[in-house]
């Protein structure tokens, strides 16, 4: 993924001012700010939710700028967000199948001329998949649990389930630790670092520096609305620049 000259402004505050970068395919990318430094800015317009005023995003070689989310999302591109958008009233494997990406009846000809396919391919191949990805995630003990009634946690991991049902290429995380204990916030960035391994690429923000830095292999940092530094992470940790922008933000 790349971008070039990214330029949003809301008013008179420029958000993003000509912010270019690169996320190389098989990346586990961090990004970093303090307040208002533009990052989820960035990845609202990456993720199709804003239009750029300038600039162009491209993915895996194709011009995506402007394009809806749900047509980044058939390209593999997908997004979380900080408070994760789950159906409350729908159980958690619920969520998770909702994001499988070849369902048979999903048109309403085929659910009613093929009906009977739609519903054994409902009960086999989806249910296997479904199991197969909360398996992972160690969801598999809330499958049945209302999505509303989990922890914050596991709302964060079974938003990652669905990408992982939706075959993503790219997966954009905004701060999938926030309002999480310590000890499931490193299993989250295990469970995101084993699925980096497995070609999976991945940029996220995340506040949690002290965790962020042992997952991540590039850290980019914002600050007011442009790319300041970036680098391995024990290099940007001992930048001055980084240390005046948190301090001055203070």
């Amino acid at each position: 993924m790349r971008v070039e000259g990214l330029v949003k402004t809301f008013g008179g505050i420029r958000a993003l001012n000509d912010v270019t970068l690169s996320i190389r395919e098989g990346e586990m990318v961090g990004l970093i700010g303090p307040n208002g430094s533009g990052k989820t800015t960035l990845f609202n317009v990456i993720s199709g939710v804003y239009k750029p005023d300038r600039g162009r995003v491209f993915f895996r070689g194709e011009d995506i700028t402007g394009l809806p989310p749900y047509e980044l999302y058939k390209r593999g591109l997908v997004r979380s967000f900080q408070i994760p958008r789950l159906w409350s009233k729908m159980v958690v494997a619920e969520n998770t199948a909702s994001a499988h990406r070849e369902r048979p009846g999903s048109d309403p000809l085929s659910s009613i001329v093929k009906r009977k396919n739609w519903i054994l391919w409902e009960k086999d191949s989806l249910v296997r998949s479904v199991s197969n990805v909360l398996s992972r995630l160690s969801l598999g003990h809330v499958a049945l649990n209302w999505a509303s009634e989990i922890s914050g946690g596991q709302m964060k991991l079974t938003d990652i389930s669905r990408a992982m049902m939706g075959r993503a290429k790219l997966l954009l995380l905004d701060e999938p630790t926030a309002g999480v204990a310590p000890k499931l916030s490193r299993e989250i960035f295990e469970t995101l670092r084993a699925l980096n391994k497995e070609g999976l690429t991945i940029f996220v923000i995340e506040h949690r520096l002290e965790i962020l830095f042992e997952y991540v292999e590039r850290v980019i940092v914002m600050h007011e609305g442009r790319v300041l530094v970036e680098g391995a992470p024990d290099d940007v940790a001992r930048d001055p620049r980084v240390l005046n922008a948190y301090l001055g933000s203070a």
